[in-house]
């Protein structure tokens, strides 16, 4: 009786190492230890080349939009201009009866260079603007609404001739680029969109329209982290 009481308790034992080692993997994967490193971080300007309407989008969505002003990062890799930034929807909401508002967020995972050379990132939208040249008629240029923000007529407007800062270092960028002076790298919130307003962590949003819809050749300024 002793004898198999003490086998019994040598299988439990065993047992219960087994499920420890099981279960070890797990729990390192969903340790702080696992996520991505940032190891710099900036902001930059796209333009979009296909419209991204919350009304045909749901999460998960894939998106993609155009770098409009070639940079450098701090190792001296040049991004040139049409470099491409995928991303995805993470929320898109049409406005229906009953709602007070229609709404579209989007998250920004990769930076593909001309040439092949990829970066991660986790980023998202700072500013956005109309198409040069075509300022909405509801609200003048320069004006800016953020949701949860400052905003104002002051907000995110920058002095021409400005540099966008080096996404790593925070230092000067080479550029020959012509900086607009009413959007820069520098720019927060909605610039010259009517009824239209940007929250701080870059949720888009409409009181009015019954989807949030961003056109061909609309502006963006997207906030980035750099991951290792």
């Amino acid at each position: 009786m002793i004898r198999f009481s003490t086998f019994a308790l040598v299988l439990l034992l065993a047992a219960s190492w087994c499920l420890g080692q099981d279960s070890t993997p797990a729990a390192q994967a969903g340790s702080p230890a696992a996520a991505a490193k940032v190891i710099g971080h900036g902001s930059f300007p796209v333009i979009i080349k296909k419209a991204i309407d919350s009304s045909k989008l749901k999460e998960g969505d894939p998106v993609e939009v155009e770098i409009s002003g070639p940079f450098k990062l701090a190792d001296g890799t040049l991004v040139p201009k049409g470099s491409k930034v995928a991303g995805h929807v993470t929320e898109a909401k049409s406005r229906s009866k009953g709602d007070a508002v229609s709404e579209l967020a989007l998250t920004f995972d990769k930076v593909s260079i001309t040439g092949g050379k990829q970066f991660s990132v986790k980023g998202i939208v700072q500013s956005v603007a109309p198409p040069e040249d075509q300022p909405d008629p509801g609200m003048p240029v320069g004006s800016g609404s953020q949701k949860g923000g400052s905003g104002g007529t002051g907000a995110g407007l920058a002095t021409p001739g400005y540099q966008p800062s080096n996404i790593k270092t925070g230092a000067n960028m080479d550029s020959s680029a012509k900086v607009d002076p009413a959007v820069s790298p520098k720019s927060v919130g909605v610039l010259g969109m009517h009824d239209l307003q940007l929250s701080l962590d870059g949720m888009l949003s409409s009181s009015k329209g019954k989807q949030v819809k961003l056109g061909q050749d609309v502006r963006m300024i997207v906030h980035v982290d750099i991951l290792e």
